[in-house]
């Protein structure tokens, strides 16, 4: 069983990574969060920016989800 990541835009499924088999497969899909506005602005930009680059968009994202988690001031 292999596991490729993707991105599902409500119409259409677009991979994140390469595909590591030939031929006719079976596939399970399993939807495992939804994707938030902002980073929905982000998507348009899928496929111009490498491995690095996404990299560090996504820690910047993780971030800013967790900035105010157990801050008592906001």
């Amino acid at each position: 069983m292999y596991a490729v990541k993707a991105i599902y835009d409500g119409n259409n499924f677009k991979l994140k990574d390469p595909v590591p088999v030939e031929g006719k497969y079976e596939v399970i899909i399993t939807f495992t969060q939804p994707i938030e506005k902002e980073q929905e602005k982000i998507l348009k930009y899928f496929g111009v920016w490498d491995e690095e680059d996404v990299n560090y968009i996504t820690e910047i994202i993780n971030e800013r989800e967790l900035f105010s988690l157990g801050r008592s001031e906001i």
